[in-house]
């Protein structure tokens, strides 16, 4: 248990720095790295713990792009108004799921996880990344989108990130900095609402089980903090936008292969 603990402190503090820089809370990773690496269960307890480090990522994340003020809080806030609902929905459809859950879980993550590395991989082979000045702020569709997010939040224990950036740069029409850090403050928020909805919904077998590995928790939540700032920092100064993406690329397709294997096993 030793090796494992030390893998996914390691693994939790990478993710941090990678992810931190793009908007996302790594609830994509942390989710395969538990149950692959330290050989939990997918349950509400694992979706905890995902959710606690997605937003200890946002916060760490979001502080810093907030003081280079990469941040838009009025469309945040309109974008708040779908994003919570759909997190409160996306806990109630992990309760009434079942035994299916873990089947659902799955599928669903091929699906986004595949959705989101094709679109990454599309716009790598655009000739150019530029807003088009005087586009339209379609709020009705960046809500809408956000609420969805919202809902993956919950179901498959991120922050969402992947739906947020593309909602706000998009549909809000923000540059790509402005989107992230807007992301990221969604997820400051959002998250919260589903890491308390599903602790309310724990039985007392998962409570217990989450109180025993309170100590690598503790680890946990401070090496992602230190990860995320300092992914945040070297991204302002170091990495292109173009190079965290490929790296987000590479890693999404292992994690969507290992969903793969995982589910026709």
């Amino acid at each position: 248990m030793l090796v494992e603990s030390f893998l996914m402190i390691i693994g939790v503090l990478i993710i941090g720095v990678l992810f931190a820089p793009l908007g996302l809370g790594g609830g994509i990773l942390y989710v395969p790295l538990f149950h692959y690496v330290g050989g939990w269960e997918l349950d509400q307890r694992l979706i905890i713990v995902s959710l606690l480090l997605s937003a200890v990522t946002s916060y760490g994340s979001g502080f810093e792009h907030r003081k280079k003020s990469y941040v838009d809080d009025e469309l945040t806030g309109i974008a708040l108004w779908g994003a919570i609902p759909g997190a409160m929905v996306g806990v109630f459809f992990v309760l009434i799921s079942g035994a299916q859950f873990k089947s659902i879980f799955k599928i669903l993550s091929i699906l986004v996880v595949g959705f989101v590395i094709f679109k990454m991989i599309t716009r790598i082979l655009q000739s150019s990344n530029q807003i088009v000045n005087g586009r339209e702020v379609q709020l009705g569709k960046m809500t809408a989108l956000a609420s969805f997010g919202g809902f993956l939040s919950s179901v498959m224990a991120i922050g969402a990130g992947m739906i947020y950036v593309p909602a706000m740069k998009f549909f809000g029409n923000l540059e790509t900095r402005k989107a992230i850090g807007s992301s990221l403050n969604i997820m400051m928020i959002v998250v919260p609402f589903a890491v308390l909805a599903h602790f309310i919904l724990l039985d007392s077998y998962q409570t217990d089980k989450l109180y025993e590995e309170i100590y690598l928790l503790a680890v946990l939540v401070v090496a992602n903090f230190g990860g995320s700032k300092i992914g945040a920092i070297l991204g302002f100064r170091i990495f292109t936008e173009d190079i965290l993406i490929k790296l987000f690329i590479v890693v999404l397709s292992v994690t969507w292969l290992n969903y793969v294997i995982d589910l026709l096993i």
